[in-house]
């Protein structure tokens, strides 16, 4: 006869075979519904290179191991992805599986990430110096629309003290109020009103979105030839991408990104002997670094003349460069 296990036993014996994969996908939707859309973003990206790494064979959470994790680790590492993004997709992994402990789904924790990078590795934060910052604006694009616009997102950039890309793509048309645009930084939640400067003007009525049912201001995350949205996540890679090409027509040996045109206006405003509180308020830090005190807001008088000194060092004359 065989012998009858009792409940609890089975229930116990069944603790941490849930899959892997679905345990994943569970968590992605949840961020969805809860409009977390990077950390869905990040978790999916984590999950399919997961889901590379292991040919798309599932397996159950609590088969998560450190070796496994490492060897995935080695994987990330050999298809030349940074320690940062390594480190990213570790933690969105561990989340998974913090999460199965604290739902009881794992009774037991086997610490299968500690052997791979969690941290954070320090990044050189780059910068233009002002002559390559001139020979980006006299740089032209003939026959290279696209490349142009990519250009031009990074001058806008600039030109409204250092707006992160994220915000330019979320700009709507209600934001510009007659010589300003007011948004509120994704990242802090912060408040800005921005002097629009006749060169910030002219990019947005060479791109903005005529389509009236579009709210957005420049077609980032819409197409209006095609009628459709566009991922945010794909924005970015095609922004990205388009930028690297501009780094080869000005000769640069590394890639633009789209935070480099944020670290050059602070650059830029710091060697035109902007005050360091009034940088921090105008790219809408929270503070000017974590050993300084937060700062009470500045009058936006003061932020716009400390973009017009920015701006000065880009529109000296300069003999145009062509693209070959």
């Amino acid at each position: 006869m065989k012998k009858r296990v009792p409940q609890g036993k089975k229930n116990e014996k069944q603790m941490g075979k849930a899959s892997c994969f679905q345990l994943v996908e569970k968590r992605i939707a949840h961020f969805k519904d809860s409009k977390k859309l990077k950390t869905a973003n990040n978790y999916a990206c984590a999950l399919k290179h997961f889901r590379d790494f292991r040919a798309n064979k599932d397996l159950a959470i609590g088969d998560l191991s450190a070796g496994l994790m490492r060897d995935f680790q080695s994987y990330l590492t050999e298809k030349g992805l940074t320690m940062n993004t390594i480190s990213l997709y570790n933690r969105s992994l561990r989340a998974v599986y913090n999460y199965a402990l604290d739902e009881g789904i794992l009774t037991t924790d086997k610490r299968p990430f500690r052997k791979v990078f969690t941290g954070l590795e320090k990044t050189r934060k780059r910068a233009l110096d002002s002559e390559v910052a001139q020979d980006l604006v006299q740089l032209s694009f003939p026959n290279d629309e696209k490349t142009a616009f990519a250009r031009d997102l990074f001058l806008f950039s600039l030109y409204m003290q250092g707006m992160p890309f994220v915000d330019i793509a979320l700009l709507t048309k209600k934001q510009l109020q007659g010589n300003h645009i007011a948004y509120q930084r994704r990242k802090t939640n912060q408040s800005l009103k921005v002097y629009v400067h006749a060169l910030a003007n002219a990019i947005i009525k060479r791109y903005r979105v005529k389509d009236p049912d579009c709210p957005y201001l420049f077609p980032i995350l819409y197409d209006p030839k095609r009628k459709r949205t566009i991922l945010y996540s794909s924005a970015l890679r095609t922004y990205n991408r388009r930028l690297a090409r501009v780094a080869r027509l000005v000769g640069l040996d590394e890639p633009l990104t789209s935070y480099v045109s944020r670290h050059t206006w602070a650059s830029l405003a710091r060697q035109s002997g902007v005050a360091d509180n009034v940088i921090c308020e105008a790219m809408g830090h929270n503070n000017v670094s974590t050993t300084m005190i937060y700062l009470t807001s500045l009058d936006t008088g003061t932020v716009a003349a400390a973009n017009r000194k920015v701006i000065a060092t880009l529109t000296t004359p300069r003999e145009p460069i062509r693209e070959t």
